[in-house]
């Protein structure tokens, strides 16, 4: 009985000492969560709005040359409407945008000749850009038609279009812009073999809304 007793006496203690000596348990770490990151505004898909514009700029000519040649056009404003669609690939943006303005008559036309001018404008437009978040600046080139009413008559007249403008996203829908539009516009007059080709250049202030 006593061999018994000492030889479990001999074990707790070993037991205890192997205890006391063993490393304290690790407690588990979490891995650390990244903050979430706020999205980017997404300018893709379908959007329309509205447009009011002055004339900055632009002349007119005839070919062959006659007097008088047109240096300056009246400063007319314009009113109109504009939808397209946009695709978004991370910061680049491109799609296509049709719009068409009216013109508040007179403007468009020769200074001095107030019964002449341009009546609308038709844009097609082809557009790429880059997103900064509720930013978007862009460029676009394409086409525009239009007519031109002078003292007799209304002659239609088309050509290039060209600019660059820049979006303001408010909220999550809607946008505030401006932009910069170059027309080059070539049509007949009453006069056969004679061609009227004009330049104008107008600055247009744009409302818009995404869908």
């Amino acid at each position: 009985m006593k061999n018994v007793l000492r030889t479990t006496a001999a074990l707790f203690a070993l037991a205890t000492s192997a205890l006391a000596g063993s490393p304290a348990p690790i407690a588990s770490v979490s891995p650390a969560v990244a903050p979430a990151v706020e999205a980017g505004v997404d300018w893709g898909g379908f959007y329309a709005g509205a447009t009011y514009g002055t004339g900055v700029g632009g002349d007119m000519m005839y070919s062959p040359a006659v007097v008088p040649q047109f240096p300056s056009l009246e400063p007319g404003q314009s009113y109109g409407a504009f939808a397209g669609y946009n695709i978004q690939r991370n910061n680049l943006v491109f799609g296509g945008e049709l719009a068409y303005s009216a013109v508040n008559t007179p403007g468009f036309g020769p200074i001095g000749w107030p019964a002449e001018t341009f009546d609308y404008f038709i844009d097609g437009k082809a557009r790429i850009g880059y997103a900064m978040n509720k930013v978007l600046v862009y460029g676009f080139a394409g086409y525009s038609a239009s007519s031109f009413t002078d003292s007799t008559s209304t002659y239609p007249a088309s050509g290039l279009n060209y600019g660059a403008g820049v979006d303001f996203m408010l909220g999550s829908r809607y946008f505030m812009g401006a932009e910069y539009i170059a027309r080059n516009q070539v049509g007949g007059t009453s006069t056969p073999g004679l061609t009227r080709t004009t330049n104008i250049q107008e600055v247009q202030i744009r409302a818009g809304i995404r869908f």
